[in-house]
């Protein structure tokens, strides 16, 4: 009997659709269980289950594909586009494409770059491959027009801050004489000159990484060529020419991943590849609404490669939901009820900061307004805190994280080996979120953002259950006066500083008692 699955899911894989689509059939009753109409998030048994779609039967999962394709520059990494002359799946023969069903690219590569690209129907090998949390490298081939200086390679090397957080290269070096050579042989000569070529690492794989990296500090990447995924390497493969991975090739590249839905609660261990000699740690970030918890935690945990939670996004996950169904924010029993329905999911950059419900990504919806009257409610309900208390720490238990959030310090994580908390006025904090939202902090708008955050403040300050308060032994990090870029870099050095103490002692032996960092007195 084979695991069951979401009733989407067996539709992707079956080819009938992509999971979004094959939602909306079921949402319009064209899909039935053994007789009953489906619904969305409906677990079957693909194998012992009867499947039908607008009367048919489900046909059997189609043959798993893995092929690694050497994309040529202005052919769209994409299954379908009606503005592209040419997409990735026009090099693929029609007779893979007809047993394949749904065949696409695992990740992605920019119109203009060119490149290994990997090509599959597993979804879960994809996910393997593709999420940056598994840290699978990819290495790139990266043209310029003239040498990097000494403080543009210092800058690569250092981080570039993106507005996903802080960008890091894994390695950065010249190229050889050698690989110059054979990377022509398969992807010819460059038009318009001769250029300089360098060979970059990533494990991040945001969008257009190199190219915005590279143009911050005006050296804009002329030619881009992905030469490596993991163990597999682009030799003898030239531009446009496709071939099937063998089972060695296909192995190698997720022997070391763990399962995507654990990692989307418990994460991976606590000491990743590069790591020997230095103990990960698990970091608190606490502090008052629009301090910035969560940019700042994601930019240093990119910066040392640890994993972030801001988990703020299940206090608005839920006040979403609560608004959505129409439960009421003092009905805690209510709104622990619809907990199960929601769940984290990592983002692009291995940030678990997206909210799922019923595989809609609500994301984007949890600054609504609607959701900033009902948050702190929901927040202050005893029962959701209590339910929602375990998650938050299987998340942190395997260490190498940054959470952030009101409590984390003094109630979710009370022996973080590092807590941290974020001191900024309430004024600064208003002109932030008003500048958010596109407006004047001191218009009868900016007013209003100003007394909601500080009736926010009353709220998480005088709940009766983990009320909003400096952690015993946090950090303080007085960041009214600081850059983003100062208070990012505060925080790494306060990890870092944690890091050679948890190594060398227990944390329980670290001095007690609240300490100021790069701050004024309160």
């Amino acid at each position: 009997m084979a695991e069951p699955m979401r009733i989407q899911k067996v539709l992707a894989d079956a080819g009938v659709a992509s999971r979004r689509s094959a939602e909306e059939l079921v949402a319009a009753g064209r899909v039935a269980v053994n007789g009953t109409p489906a619904v969305i998030g409906q677990r079957v048994d693909p194998d012992a289950d009867r499947i039908l779609v607008d009367g048919h039967p489900l046909r059997r999962r189609p043959d798993r594909v893995w092929l690694a394709l050497h994309k040529p520059a202005g052919v769209t990494s994409t299954v379908s586009d009606r503005h592209a002359e040419w997409t990735v799946l026009d090099y693929v023969p029609p007779d893979i494409r007809k047993s394949a069903a749904r065949l696409y690219p695992v990740g992605r590569l920019d119109q203009d770059s060119e490149g290994l690209l990997l090509l599959t129907n597993d979804g879960d090998w994809a996910q393997r491959v593709l999420h940056p949390r598994y840290e699978v490298e990819r290495e790139y081939a990266i043209g310029v027009r003239g040498p990097l200086d000494p403080e543009q390679v210092k800058q690569l090397t250092k981080g570039i801050l993106l507005e996903e957080g802080m960008a890091t290269l894994s390695g950065l070096r010249a190229a050889s004489g050698v690989e110059i050579e054979r990377m022509e042989a398969l992807a010819g000569r460059s038009r318009g000159g001769r250029l300089v070529w360098y060979r970059a690492v990533l494990t991040q794989g945001w969008r257009r990484q190199l190219r915005r990296m590279f143009a911050a500090v005006s050296a804009p990447v002329e030619r881009l060529i992905r030469v490596r995924i993991g163990t597999l390497r682009i030799d003898g493969l030239a531009s446009g020419e496709l071939r099937a991975l063998t089972s060695a090739e296909r192995d190698r590249l997720v022997r070391d991943a763990v399962d995507p839905e654990g990692a989307a609660i418990a994460g991976d261990a606590a000491r990743r590849p590069g790591s020997a000699g230095r103990r990960q740690v698990a970091v608190s970030i606490d502090g008052p609404g629009s301090s910035g918890k969560s940019s700042v935690g994601s930019a240093a945990a990119a910066a040392v490669g640890y994993r972030f939670c801001d988990t703020g996004v299940l206090y608005r996950g839920l006040a979403w939901l609560a608004a959505e169904r129409r439960v009421a924010a003092t009905d805690g029993a209510g709104l622990v009820a619809l907990i199960p329905a929601m769940r984290l999911s990592p983002d692009e950059a291995g940030r678990l900061a997206r909210v799922v419900v019923a595989d809609r990504d609500i994301t984007g919806e949890l600054h609504e307004p609607r959701v900033d009257r009902l948050v702190s409610a929901v927040a202050a309900e005893p029962a959701v805190r209590a339910a929602l208390l375990p998650v938050q720490r299987e998340i942190a238990a395997a260490g190498g994280i940054v959470m952030a959030g009101r409590d984390i310090g003094s109630v979710v994580l009370p022996d973080a080996d590092l807590r941290l908390w974020l001191d900024v006025s309430l004024g600064e904090r208003a002109a932030r979120r008003a500048r958010q939202r596109g407006l004047d902090a001191a218009s009868a708008e900016g007013a209003v953002v100003l007394e909601d955050l500080r009736r926010r403040d009353a709220t998480d300050s005088g709940r009766g259950t983990a009320p909003l308060r400096v952690p015993d032994g946090a950090l303080i990090i007085d960041a009214d006066d600081l850059s983003f870029d100062l208070t990012v870099a505060a925080v790494i050095a306060a990890i870092r500083s944690a890091e050679r103490q948890a190594a060398a002692t227990d944390a329980s032996q670290r001095p007690s008692g609240s300490r100021r960092h790069r701050g004024r007195r309160a």
